[in-house]
Parts: C-alpha cells; structure tokens; sequence
C-alpha cells in the first residue's frame, strides 16, 4: 500500500503518550507489532529513553502512597464534562474546574500520572519555559498547571483508548470497542476502571480531597461505565452546530495526527480522517441519548454552547444551583475574574463546508440534528434560539429548559444569539469579549485571527 509523501511536524516530540512506563509502553508497542517507520524512530526512542526514570519515579511513588489511596474514597463524586470535541468543552471543564472547591486533571499530570505526587512541585517550575504559550491548534492558554483530558493519563496507564488509534493508524480498527467499553473484555473494563479510579484519588490527595471535574469527550459514550463507579455522579452535557464541530475537529487533528504518527498514514489518510472523525462522533452521540436517561434527572444538565458563551455567570449560578454544587458565593468572584481574564482571544476560521461533507454529517450525526434541533441548512437561517423546551426529549428525562434556568435561556436569546451559532468561526474557547467579533465574522480558509 502506498503511504503518504508530504511529512508534516516530523520532528514534534509533543507526543500523547509521552510519560508512559516502560512496561506499558512495551505493550502498546507489541499490540501494534512494533510498527514503528524509521521516519518517527526518533519520537520512539525519546518515549522509550523516558519510560525508564518515569517508570522509577512510578513505583517509588505507589510504594510512598499507595496504602493511602487505597484507604481513600472518591468523596464528593466527580462532575462529569461531556461531548464532542470542539463543542465548547475545554471552556466548561475550565469554568467549572477554576472555583476554589473544585480542581482538574492538569496537563502535568496527565503526563506525568504515575509519579505527579512526588515530581509536580519540581519538574513544572523547572521546564514550564520550553513549552508553548498556546495548544498548537488553537490559541487556548498552555502550561503545565492548565486543565487537560484524563484520557490522555488513562491511555499510559491501560493502553485502552481510541488515543493510541491516532499514533498507529493501520490498527486504528483495533481500538474502536475503547469508545464506550461495550465491546471489550470484562478484564479490560475493570482494568480501566481502576486506573480511572487510582488517576482520581491521586488528583485529590495532590489537592485536599476537592470535587473532580473530569472533562474527556470519549466519557460521553460512557455513561454506563460510568455510573457502575460512580452512580451519584454530576454530569454536564454541551452541544454546538455538527457541522462547526466536524470541521473544528478536523482542523485539530490536522495537527495532533501528525504530531502523534509513529507510522505513515496511508495515502488515502485525509479521507480516513474524516470516515474516523464521522463514525466517532456517531458512536458518542448515539451512545449519550441511548444511555443519558440512566443519569437521575437531577445529577444533569444540557447546554447549548451559543446559551453559554457571552452568559457565563449566568449559566454557571445556575448549574450550581441545579446540580447541588456547594460554594456558589465564592466560587463566583474567582469566575468573574477568569471570565474578564478571557478579552482579547483570537479564534481560528475554518474552510467552508461542501455540499457533500455537509451531507455526511447529516447522514452520521442526525441523531444530535433531531435532539437538539439543528438546522440541517448551513450557515443555517438567522432566528432567535429557541427556548430549549423545543428540543424533543425521552419522556422520563429533561430536557435543556429543565436542566437551566429558564431566564438563563432568555437572557441569552435576548442578548441576539442564534441557535446554531456564528458562521465557521472555531469558536469551541470563545470567550464573551469575542462572541461579537465571531458573530459576525465571514468564513475564510483556515487560518488564525
């Protein structure tokens, strides 16, 4: 099979799965029989070369705190961020994980999982400098202590997760059943769940026992998984246009592929790309409505993401309030003050979507067409949102005016909002300074505003 000529990013060590242990690593490695091209040996023997002290530091640090963690419980129950890549919940996650009683997974310690106890006070300060200011694919704030996805952690610690499809595309087939766990192995399921389980209480000794907020769009299909942990657990569901969120999903793997590939791409791979991209987003979305009645009504919420941005004190009071969070009065002043930090970030514009991309979408995602009221025109017709109440819902389970304030909803209609959004603007951080701009921003070939 012929394999793709124009190498982009070759030399990036910005590897997911940098931080693995050695014995880990192996096993992804031989899972994936060793498909390593001589083009990407350097990322291989720089994750190898780093496996070993990391997997030194890993066992030094289960032997200092493992009867501890054992002991522990995962008391309060973590909240849960959920949906789709690029649907505005890196904004939620952060919003949500910033409040004094709450935390998150950092990009430190999805790195580093295994020893992030006993090398987070020192490797941070020491190497903070050669990092990036901004994720390379949007212009979203980057450093070691910012909020990052645990299925980044959950990959070196199980080696189950679609995450390791994108490093060895040829076997991407093989980790499809990691979606939603319906499809593995009892072993695997348990194996999973435990590191999800050790990966929280680590997060919690590291900060005083606070409230997870647990954001990885992969969960959204996991709702069962989930609740076997956890049956008290919070939820928050965030939606957007499909069509914005296929194209802002394809410009992030445009550069996370070729910064994770330990092989060449087939040839045909931008096509695959997509096919990927769309029986992903399928999966997610029709195993969140299939299973989002197992969540007791009042342990949920669903949002648009047009409700959130430009309103989001608004919609945070109100979660608070419907989901039983505790703090509200001092968690407000620490969300006002990150909220106005947000002015002046500058968003991407995307390619325009073609006719025959947009009827894919459709065809693979009509489940979230049909929930949630999209339009199936794009850009689609100019019209005030309408009240959430419209979008249909199963009969034992709220829906969007449920889960939210009602006057949430009406202050965000009469602040002019659509309810499918701006144009192709990769909005997912948009921040309330910069809801205007985008509005009323044409589509452009990609580049960064």
């Amino acid at each position: 099979m012929k394999r793709i000529s124009s190498i982009k990013k070759r030399w990036s060590m910005d590897q997911l799965i940098t931080g693995i242990e050695l014995p880990e690593w192996l096993e992804v490695l031989q899972k994936n029989e060793f498909q390593v091209d001589t083009t990407y040996a350097h990322r291989a023997a720089w994750i190898s070369a780093l496996s070993v002290p990391t997997t030194a530091l890993g066992r030094l640090e289960d032997a200092r705190y493992g009867r501890q963690l054992a002991a522990m419980e995962i008391e309060p129950t973590p909240l849960f961020v959920l949906g789709h890549w690029r649907s505005g919940t890196t904004h939620l996650h952060n919003l949500l994980g910033r409040v004094p009683q709450h935390t998150y997974s950092t990009v430190y310690q999805v790195v580093m999982p295994g020893n992030f106890l006993t090398t987070g006070k020192v490797l941070p300060d020491l190497t903070g400098r050669f990092m990036d200011d901004t994720r390379t694919y949007d212009n979203v704030k980057q450093g070691w202590h910012e909020a990052a996805e645990d299925e980044i952690a959950l990959a070196k610690l199980t080696g189950l997760s679609p995450y390791i499809s994108f490093m060895f595309p040829d076997k991407a087939p093989k980790y499809e059943k990691y979606i939603d766990f319906l499809e593995a192995t009892a072993a695997e399921r348990e194996r999973w769940k435990e590191a999800l389980r050790y990966f929280l209480k680590k997060i919690m000794l590291a900060t005083g026992g606070k409230r997870v907020i647990v954001k990885s769009c992969t969960h959204t299909a996991r709702i069962r998984l989930l609740l076997e942990m956890f049956p008290d657990a919070r939820f928050a569901f965030i939606h957007r246009n499909p069509y914005e969120v296929f194209l802002s999903t394809l410009h992030m793997r445009n550069h996370t592929d070729w910064e994770n590939f330990f092989h060449l791409p087939e040839e045909t791979w931008e096509g695959q790309r997509q096919q990927q991209t769309l029986m992903l987003g399928q999966r997610i979305y029709e195993r969140y409505l299939e299973d989002r009645h197992l969540i007791p009504p009042e342990n949920l919420v669903e949002l648009a993401y047009t409700d959130l941005v430009g309103n989001e004190m608004a919609v945070m009071e109100a979660m608070f309030d419907k989901l039983r969070l505790p703090g509200w009065d001092s968690a407000a002043p620490v969300l006002q003050r990150y909220v106005d930090g947000l002015a002046g970030y500058q968003t991407n514009k995307l390619k325009k979507i073609g006719k025959k991309e947009q009827d894919a979408v459709y065809e693979h995602w009509r489940v979230l067409f049909d929930a949630f009221g999209y339009d199936r025109q794009y850009p689609p017709a100019p019209r005030l949102a309408a009240p959430a109440a419209a979008a249909p819902a199963d009969d034992d389970h709220p829906s969007q005016a449920e889960t939210l304030d009602p006057e949430v909803v009406g202050r965000a209609r009469a602040a002019g909002m659509t309810e499918d959004g701006p144009p192709p603007v990769d909005a997912e951080e948009l921040p309330p300074s910069a809801s205007a701009r985008a509005a009323s921003a044409p589509a452009t070939e990609e580049s960064s505003t």
